[in-house]
Order: structure tokens, then C-alpha cells, then sequence
């Protein structure tokens, strides 16, 4: 009788398959290889992601001041009046930061700015900059009419760059239309 259940447990453990050490060590090893090839493509899209990011926040930003100074907002002290004033982008290349900021008054020209919202390129990544020599514009004013003055063209330039030298180049118009382009490495 014992010798029966000794061969019914080893028929058992016959069909029981499992891997070995050899096999386990060489499935670690492709994976191994495999990341150490893909690790670097992945690090050059996580970090021209965040310039694309930081170009069309950029862009949105532009857009949503233009549809402000063409719409108007809700006077503060009479929320039935809608105040038209003028809004307007203001860059610190050096600092590499940039400030919405919204006329005090509906006259023009403006006869002061309030900032709204203050940004700074960090936030989106510490290589992210704004290229000093390809950067045309420091200030756009959006007009009520929804135009944008400069004071220097018909278009104006905005870059961006990182640390692998990748380019985000905003081309904004006289008429407030914006594009984005791109040129990654």
C-alpha cells in the first residue's frame, strides 16, 4: 500500500511543470537590456512633453485673455454692468516667468495694470526657458477689439527651449491668432 501512494505522489509532482533558475536568470536579463534601451527614448519624451506643455499653456493663455478684453467682465461693485477693458501678457525672459495682468480702467491707453495671475516656467520643468535671442516681444496688449498690440510688428515670436535644445517657437499676429510650433532632438 505505501508503495502505491509513493508512486501516485511522484506522477503528481511529474506533471506539476514550473521554470527554472536558468530560464527565471535569463527572462531578467532581456528585461534588463530591454529597459536599459528604452529608458533614454522615454526620459527625451517626458522632457519635450513638458516643453509642449509649457508652449500650449503659453498659446491658452493668449486666447483666454484675447476672448476677455473682446467679452468684458462683471463690474465688481455692479455685477449686472459688464466691464470692457484691455488684458495683457507681460514676459520676464530673464526670470523666465510671465504675468496676466488686466487694465484698472477701460481707458486707453491703460492707465495701470492689476496682475491677475503670475506663471513661471518651473512649474512645468527647471530646463524649460525662454530663449532670450529668438524672443521678439517681452509685452502683448489685447485690445477690446480683441487685437494685439506690441508696439514693434505685425507678428510677434515667442521660444521656448530645454535642456536637449528642443524648441517651442509661439508666433502670435496682430489679429491675436496664435501658432505653435515645434522642434524636438
Amino acid at each position: 500500500m505505501a508503495v502505491k501512494i509513493k508512486k501516485t505522489m511522484k506522477g503528481n509532482m511529474q506533471k506539476l511543470k514550473g521554470f527554472t533558475l536558468i530560464e527565471i536568470l535569463i527572462t531578467i536579463a532581456i528585461l534588463a537590456i530591454v529597459a536599459g534601451i528604452a529608458t533614454p527614448s522615454f526620459q527625451r519624451m517626458a522632457i519635450n512633453g513638458n516643453l509642449k506643455t509649457a508652449a500650449r499653456d503659453i498659446a491658452a493663455d493668449f486666447a483666454q485673455l484675447k476672448g476677455r478684453a473682446i467679452s468684458g467682465d462683471r463690474d465688481a461693485n455692479n455685477p449686472a454692468d459688464i466691464v470692457i477693458r484691455m488684458y495683457r501678457i507681460s514676459l520676464n525672459v530673464a526670470g523666465n516667468s510671465y504675468q496676466l495682468q488686466q487694465c484698472n480702467d477701460q481707458s486707453s491707453p491703460c492707465g495701470g495694470w492689476t496682475t491677475i495671475q503670475n506663471k513661471n516656467l518651473s512649474a512645468y520643468a527647471n530646463d524649460i526657458i525662454f530663449d532670450a535671442e529668438d524672443t521678439t516681444v517681452t509685452i502683448l496688449t489685447f485690445q477690446t477689439r480683441g487685437t494685439v498690440n506690441t508696439g514693434t510688428g505685425n507678428q510677434e515670436t515667442i521660444v521656448l527651449r530645454n535642456s536637449r535644445n528642443s524648441t517651442a517657437t509661439i508666433r502670435i499676429n496682430i489679429t491675436g491668432r496664435t501658432n505653435v510650433q515645434f522642434n524636438m532632438q
